[in-house]
């Protein structure tokens, strides 16, 4: 059996973790139900948490980036509304980022895409 290149898994896997979280079909900010995007609380550049469920959450195109209360257009702002709405994920995210990064492999890739497409099932 052929090793997919990592980039290749990767991109498998922020497909499935965006239509996970986006899978709540509503804003969680605000509850619209149109144009929902997948918003990383944690930037993506950082692995210890870029497929890891908590630290997503569904907004609509208004509180991902387009108001001045938006998780991109008032980065403190979104910071409140997180520790006040979702309390466990922020402690939970704080604590993740403290620990160190490490280098992925491509197996390790497979078993997260393993993982989320049980989420999925």
């Amino acid at each position: 059996m052929k090793v997919p290149a990592k980039k290749t898994v990767r991109k498998r896997i922020d497909k499935l973790w965006s239509e996970i979280v986006r899978s709540l079909e509503h804003c969680e900010v605000c509850g619209k139900q149109d144009y929902n995007n997948a918003h990383h609380i944690i930037g993506r550049t950082d692995l210890r948490t870029r497929w890891d469920i908590r630290n997503g959450t569904c907004l609509c195109s208004g509180c991902h980036t387009m108001n001045n209360q938006s998780a991109h257009g008032n980065p403190l702002w979104f910071n409140d509304w997180l520790e006040e709405n979702r309390a466990e994920d922020y402690k939970y995210l704080k604590q993740k980022m403290k620990e160190s990064p490490k280098p992925y492999s491509v197996s390790d890739y497979l078993e997260i895409e393993k993982e989320l497409k049980s989420r999925l099932s």
